[in-house]
């Protein structure tokens, strides 16, 4: 399957945590890097930088439901159970068709936010480990 060559709506990007829909999600973000390596040189005067590695991290928002059975693998991950626990085959979807991103992640910082009259929601920040694919 192709990706589509219309933008995706938000209304339908979904984030999968081990393979289970995170229910009450309000959003995600992936952001990828490439580090560069200095070789400039004495005598030149533009710099000169090589590639080294690649590497993915990022954060999703949700509705705080801590009795969610979805949002507990998270919060447990880190705030009860053994932090450091490495997440496999999650998916950050684009579209409810086959357009996704995958890879595996650790928990690296959650805030949890509480205002009066709001709805209580956390946000959920994670490195990637591996590669980041993504599948059409």
């Amino acid at each position: 399957m192709a990706h589509t060559t219309v933008p995706f709506h938000g209304k339908v990007c979904m984030v999968y945590v081990e393979g289970t829909n995170m229910e009450y999600e309000k959003g995600w973000t992936l952001n990828v890097t490439l580090d560069m390596a200095d070789a400039s040189r004495a005598g030149q005067q533009w710099k000169e930088g090589l590639p080294g590695q690649a590497g993915w991290s990022g954060s999703f928002e949700i509705y705080h439901a801590a009795a969610n059975v979805q949002q507990a693998v998270i919060f447990d991950n880190l705030v009860t159970a053994a932090p450091g626990t490495r997440l496999d085959g999650s998916r950050f979807v684009l579209d409810t068709a086959a357009n996704y991103y995958s890879g595996n992640f650790y928990i690296t910082g959650i805030s949890i936010n509480a205002t009066m009259g709001g709805i209580a929601s956390a946000s959920v920040n994670f490195q990637g480990t591996g590669a980041l694919v993504l599948t059409p």
